[in-house]
């Protein structure tokens, strides 16, 4: 591991389904501990270079590389090894299991006990399952969701869903958080309540965040950096306040004053 390496560094990496170039040649690094916001418009590529970090997807050219090592030469079940997690634009959380349980899950890639021996229920799986249930409730409490803890999953708001899921991804304990859009759908005062979730994870010193979010207001408030794809290219990188008033971005995908 190289030590001065960033969290996260994606090298020209390009990807095309069938006669579509869905990224040419996108490169960019997220340095430790700090978020990184990736925006465009409908279509730039922005879920697609997602997949390939968190290997769904497959480029045909480029390299991915998290904490210096290679991540494209690793098992795509590998990926929760090297401390990534991610959510998801539309929600998967299960209705039937309660919130505690649902976080449980994210955590349960860490778990080296096999089916079989967990039938037998050695100590170890005991074991475990209060480690697993430990560190749901301490997420619970970061996120803002200790008292519902034991309600299921079923019937809560579409908001507190959103944060459901982000603390699933949390119970892996990542070092690198993948957001794919988390204030869709939210109210203002639940994307305020986002944000406030998200500064506090920042107190971590080592977790990094790559935010998807059409919500100009998050990113900018949240983001260290900004990277701007269009039509599969990066067309600006830099800080949010130079970001915002380059031409290339704000023709492409903020707009021009009428």
């Amino acid at each position: 591991m190289d030590l001065d390496a960033p969290m996260l560094r994606v090298d020209r990496l390009t990807v095309r389904f069938g006669g579509v170039t869905a990224l040419e040649e996108v490169s960019f690094a997220v340095e430790t501990g700090s978020v990184c916001g990736l925006i465009g418009p409908n279509g730039a590529g922005k879920t697609t270079l997602f997949d390939c970090v968190s290997r769904l997807t497959r480029p045909q050219q480029g390299r991915i590389e998290v904490d210096g090592r290679d991540l494209l030469a690793l098992p795509a079940h590998r990926v929760a090894d090297l401390g990534i997690a991610r959510t998801f634009q539309h929600l998967g959380v299960y209705g039937s299991l309660t919130v505690r349980e649902n976080v449980m899950l994210g955590g349960h890639h860490a778990a080296r006990t096999g089916f079989g021996a967990a039938a037998l229920r050695p100590p170890r799986v005991g074991r475990q399952e209060r480690s697993l249930r430990r560190r749901a409730d301490e997420v619970l409490e970061r996120v803002g969701l200790t008292r519902l803890a034991a309600r299921p999953a079923a019937g809560l708001p579409y908001g507190t869903l959103k944060r459901v899921e982000l603390a699933r991804a949390l119970g892996a304990a990542p070092r690198l958080l993948l957001l794919d859009e988390p204030a869709s759908g939210l109210s203002h005062g639940e994307v305020d309540e986002l944000a406030a979730v998200i500064a506090g994870l920042r107190g971590d010193g080592d977790l990094t965040v790559l935010l998807v979010e059409h919500h100009m207001g998050l990113v900018m408030r949240m983001s260290d950096k900004v990277v701007v794809l269009d039509f599969g290219r990066r067309i600006a990188e830099g800080t949010p306040a130079a970001v915002r008033e380059d031409p290339k971005v704000i023709q492409a995908y903020l707009g021009v004053p009428a």
